[in-house]
C-alpha cells in the first residue's frame, strides 16, 4: 500500500496527470481511505514542491503541472469525498478581488484546503465587493480568503473589509489576505486577521483562524 502512495506522490510531483489518476484508483481499490491518500501522498507532494521552489530547483510551471495532476487525483476521489458527512473542518469562502483575473495561486490554495478537509466556496476571479459581502451572508463561512495579485487592486482588499464592517458582518468571519503585492504590514493596516505568502502558509493560517488561535500568520 505504501508503494502505491509513493508512486502517486511521485506522479504528482512529476506532473503526470494520467498516472496520478491511475494510482489514485489503485489506492482506492486497495481499500485506502481518501483522507489517508490526501495526507500521505498529495499533501506531501506539495510540501516537497514548495521546498524545491523555495530552493530554486523548480519553477512555477512545474508547480502548475503538479497542480493539474493533483486535481486529477482529487477528481477521482470526489464522488467518495462528497458522500462523506460531518468531516469538514470548516467553511472557507475565497476569491480574487475585482479588477484582477489571476487565479493560479487561488486555485492552489483551494486544492490545499480541500485536501486538508475544509469546505471551500470559490467565488472566482474579478469579484466585486458586494459579492464578497453577499457570500458571507449566504454561506456564513468561518474564513474569508481574499487574493490580490496586482498592485492596482490592493485597494479592493481594504474596500472589502470596510464593506463587511458597514454591513455588520465583520465580527462574523475571519479574513485572510494574500497575493504578490500584499505584505504583512498592509494586512495589518486594513485590519485583516491573517496574512499568508503561499499555499502552505495559507493552509496553516486558516487552521489557526478556524480554531480561534493567534498563530504565526496573524496580523
Amino acid at each position: 500500500m505504501e508503494e502505491i502512495l509513493d508512486q502517486l506522490q511521485e506522479a504528482i510531483e512529476n506532473g503526470e496527470t494520467q498516472k496520478a489518476m491511475n494510482k489514485t484508483k489503485d489506492a482506492l481499490n486497495m481499500g485506502l481511505r481518501t483522507d489517508k491518500i490526501i495526507k500521505t501522498a498529495i499533501n506531501p507532494a506539495f510540501r516537497d514542491l514548495g521546498q524545491k521552489m523555495f530552493d530554486g530547483e523548480i519553477y512555477v510551471t512545474d508547480v502548475l503541472m503538479a497542480s493539474r495532476a493533483a486535481h486529477a487525483a482529487m477528481y477521482v476521489m470526489e464522488p467518495i469525498i462528497s458522500r462523506s458527512t460531518g468531516q469538514t473542518k470548516g467553511i472557507v469562502t475565497i476569491g480574487t478581488v475585482a479588477g484582477d483575473l489571476h487565479d493560479i495561486g487561488k486555485n492552489l490554495v483551494i486544492m490545499m484546503l480541500q485536501g486538508s478537509g475544509y469546505t471551500v466556496i470559490d467565488l472566482g476571479i474579478d469579484v466585486p465587493v458586494e459579492d464578497f459581502v453577499e457570500a458571507i451572508r449566504t454561506h456564513k463561512p468561518d474564513v474569508l480568503a481574499l487574493s490580490s495579485l496586482l498592485t492596482t487592486t490592493l485597494p479592493e482588499l481594504d474596500a472589502t473589509l470596510e464593506a463587511l464592517v458597514e454591513a455588520g458582518l465583520r465580527s462574523q468571519v475571519k479574513v485572510i489576505v494574500g497575493g504578490a503585492p500584499v505584505t504583512r504590514e498592509y494586512a495589518a493596516r486594513i485590519k485583516a486577521d491573517a496574512y499568508a505568502n503561499d499555499l502552505f502558509e495559507a493552509s496553516e493560517a486558516v487552521g489557526d483562524l478556524v480554531k480561534n488561535r493567534i498563530g504565526v500568520y496573524a496580523v
